[in-house]
């Protein structure tokens, strides 16, 4: 497991993250929605997914594919959303593992001339700034980055006057897994009294 700033560095150009932002932008809606609970849900089953006792866990050890994330042929991403928040576990390359609650999970495939590119992006609920914070802890503590920077992000959140509309934003440094590399970002606008967190990554 590797990490780095994020940023344009070594072995990241433009595009790279282009995927990235563009997957994070696909949480807001702009796509079709599957709810995972559908006992009878559209398109294909995914085959890199299984839940078991209400635990949904996505095996990213394998080559990324549309058959492994559900992706119809003419489609570029599928979306599994749920009302409530559930516990989503992350299998990384290397045999390591991320567990979190989020009510989305999202799979975009790009397609290039240097072939398909794929992304994951994973979205909480939205809460309090200091549950928010909570939960940044977390993710950061199972990723082996320090979350000594999440205390600064809550702070300023709260030292913002209560009207700000303007978000304030956090994001971590970037962890390597194998191909893939993982980052985490939140935001809030201290006038919606509340913020989330997401959960990005792309296989290069």
């Amino acid at each position: 497991m590797r990490w780095s700033r994020p940023g344009f560095s070594p072995g990241v150009g433009s595009a790279h993250l282009l995927l990235v932002i563009t997957l994070l932008a696909l949480l807001t809606g702009c796509f079709t929605v599957r709810d995972n609970r559908s006992t009878a849900p559209e398109g294909p089953e995914p085959t890199a997914r299984t839940v078991v006792d209400g635990v949904e866990t996505w095996d990213l050890t394998f080559e990324p594919s549309e058959e492994g994330f559900g992706i119809e042929g003419d489609s570029t991403a599928e979306i599994y959303e749920t009302d409530e928040p559930r516990t989503i576990v992350l299998k990384l390359p290397g045999g390591e593992s991320l567990r979190l609650d989020a009510q989305v999970i999202a799979f975009s495939r790009f397609s290039g001339a240097a072939g398909d590119r794929y992304t994951v992006g994973v979205r909480g609920a939205t809460v309090e700034p200091e549950d928010l914070g909570e939960q940044l802890r977390v993710l950061l503590e199972q990723l082996e980055t320090s979350p000594d920077e999440v205390d600064e992000f809550i702070a300023e959140v709260n030292d913002a006057p209560a009207d700000q509309t303007e978000r304030v934003r956090f994001s971590s440094p970037r962890v390597t897994f194998g191909d893939l590399r993982l980052g985490v970002g939140a935001n809030v606008a201290p006038i919606a009294e509340g913020g989330r967190f997401t959960l990005g990554g792309a296989w290069d």
